[in-house]
């Protein structure tokens, strides 16, 4: 991760957010973000509170992806990350449109027209889940490479193609009319021993490109976020979510469309929950490899999953003996182990997720059920075998929970 081109980069777009333009256009993101959330669920003053968080981070995220250069002279750089200290630099976090924590995101700028040579590496801890989709200057998936069909060497490195006469097949990605971008998914369950891919890119041919500077970063970022686009994103998720009562979960859907992975499956809610009460989360994995649980605040965003349980994907989680999975999601910590921490916010969206779904569909598929109730009556709902905790005991999960995680961003 920590690659000569990504930490430039942050470098980079560390400069670019000070900019008193940049920080003059905050001003219009975060007018239409409260627009587009008066419009649906409203906006309590806990969530006025941290809205500027947010925004911040959402601005980071563009900034790191201007920095990834354009087309002629692409760059790998990994956004939507929490802060973090690392050679020397304290990085702001570009957590953005519910990031997920198992995930490593990176965001390659490419030319329908032009020809690329992806290489890198999947390490012997790898991943349980990753994908290499083209996306639209929309973010709609245009095509999507698995990565159960990447073929590899012995030492698991890899070429990929990428042109507009990639046919598809193999090791090639095609590059159709309106592709904008290359999105990499890396997802893993077991913070600490799973490795993310090794990845760069290369165009064919080459071209020598000027190094972007940071002023030009922040004119690019600042005419960026003074347009309604920038904030499209925010307003289509917050319609998602309060598409259906508070405190209820949808049928799980298929991805492909504003940024989704096109193989995941995925509900977008939202919860409203008091100090004394929580919602009790029921799922099937409907053979899945990879599903997570994770809860955000009102701008879309996780807060400190690394000292919070505020996610808990299926490595995590303690099945239930039949193999499904029982979550508490509350602000106040129920004493059992599937918690899914609010971190004390009590509105914002829930998204659950499921990646590496079977070829064929088992008879039930992926579903997800929510009731909301009293915390004091949890021991009447939760299932017989659920796991329950000490207070000694959330402490040591909480300690190894940030020290796998440590290992991300250690030199």
């Amino acid at each position: 991760m920590a690659t000569p081109d990504q930490l430039a980069a942050e470098t980079l777009a560390i400069t670019a957010v000070a900019d008193p333009s940049v920080i003059a256009a905050k001003a219009t993101l975060k007018a239409n973000w409260l627009a587009a959330a008066r419009a649906t669920g409203g906006v309590s003053s806990e969530a006025l509170t941290n809205i500027d968080q947010a925004v911040d981070e959402d601005v980071f995220s563009l900034a790191l992806a201007i920095a990834a250069g354009d087309a002629s002279a692409p760059k790998v750089i990994s956004i939507l990350a929490a802060p973090h200290n690392w050679y020397g630099m304290n990085v702001p976090g570009s957590r953005t449109t519910f990031d997920n924590p198992d995930t490593i995101y990176r965001r390659i700028p490419i030319d329908p027209a032009s020809s690329y040579v992806l290489t890198g590496k999947v390490h012997e801890q790898k991943p349980v889940d990753f994908n290499f989709s083209v996306y639209s200057g929309a973010n709609a998936t245009l095509s999507n490479l698995p990565g159960d069909q990447l073929a590899t060497n012995a030492d698991g490195s890899y070429v990929i193609n990428a042109s507009t006469t990639s046919t598809g097949n193999g090791n090639a990605i095609p590059l159709v009319s309106g592709a904008a971008s290359i999105f990499i998914r890396d997802t893993i369950t077991e913070w600490g021993v799973q490795q993310f891919n090794s990845l760069a890119i290369q165009r064919v041919p080459s071209v020598s490109a000027q190094p972007l500077s940071a002023q030009a970063i922040a004119q690019t970022l600042a005419a960026t976020l003074r347009t309604p686009a920038a904030a499209v994103s925010f307003a289509s998720f917050n319609a998602l979510g309060y598409a259906q009562p508070v405190n209820t979960l949808p049928a799980p859907s298929l991805g492909g469309t504003g940024g989704r992975l096109a193989n995941q499956a995925a509900t977008y809610s939202t919860f409203q929950l008091a100090d004394d009460e929580a919602l009790v989360v029921n799922v099937n994995l409907g053979g899945a490899k990879y599903f997570i649980t994770p809860a955000y605040g009102r701008w879309q965003i996780t807060t400190d999953y690394i000292n919070h349980t505020q996610t808990l994907n299926n490595a995590q989680a303690v099945a239930n003996p039949d193999g499904t999975y029982t979550f508490v999601v509350s602000p106040t910590d129920p004493g059992v182990n599937n918690w899914v921490d609010t971190v004390g916010l009590h509105q914002g969206f829930l998204n659950l997720r499921w990646q590496g779904l079977p070829a064929t569909p088992t008879p039930q598929g992926p579903s997800a059920t929510a009731q909301l109730v009293k915390i004091s009556d949890l021991r009447t709902v939760l299932p017989a075998t659920t796991k329950y905790v000490t207070a000694a005991e959330r402490q040591a999960q909480l300690a190894a929970r940030a020290a796998s995680y440590a290992s991300r961003y250690a030199p």
